[in-house]
């Protein structure tokens, strides 16, 4: 499963299940984590993988899951792609 496949398979479950999804894919995140970035999940845009990730929307990842954790979370990602 690809990135894009994972964030589109955890828009249509509930908290819970994106949790479990998470967790499979060694993504740690708590579920108020979960609800915070799930509106951010629309605007991913999968331009990104050659543009890279907008500054812009690292802040918002940051400011729903705080620095270390936004951190994390990009790092996991870049080790992803």
């Amino acid at each position: 499963m690809d990135y894009m496949q994972i964030l589109n398979e955890i828009k249509r479950k509930s908290d819970a299940e994106a949790k479990l999804i998470a967790d499979a894919y060694g993504i740690d995140l708590s579920i108020n984590e979960i609800r915070a970035l799930r509106p951010l999940l629309d605007e991913i845009s999968f331009h990104w993988i050659f543009t890279g990730i907008p500054e812009s929307f690292i802040a918002k990842v940051k400011r729903a899951v705080g620095d270390k954790k936004g951190e994390e979370l990009f790092r996991q990602y870049l080790d992803m792609i």
